[in-house]
């Protein structure tokens, strides 16, 4: 299943800042529920690791048509809860216990 995430974050280093909006799709193997935990494993654009990163759902939004063949399954707002460097490879999506 294809979700499109929004997920909104401060900035750690200054929280004063304006908030940033991030959007991104990712392949689940279930659309979450909310407060369930997502995990997504990005490689980092300046250095050659992974970053982990773990958002919280705060809504799920059904598409209610699907005209388009490769259009999303759902809509996630989510907020960004932690993240990390981390080494290994287990790709998109882990779902975390609550």
């Amino acid at each position: 299943m294809k979700i499109i995430v929004y997920c909104k974050y401060f900035n750690f280093k200054n929280p004063l800042d304006k908030p940033k909006i991030e959007t991104f799709v990712v392949n689940v193997p279930q659309i979450p529920k909310i407060g369930e935990t997502i995990v997504i494993e990005r490689i980092s654009p300046k250095r050659q690791f992974i970053i982990i990163f773990e958002y919280i759902v705060t809504a799920v939004q059904f598409n209610a048509s699907k005209e388009l063949p490769d259009s999303a399954d759902a809509q996630v707002s989510a907020f960004l809860n932690h993240c990390w460097e981390g080494t290994s490879n287990f790709k998109v999506t882990n779902f975390l216990e609550q």
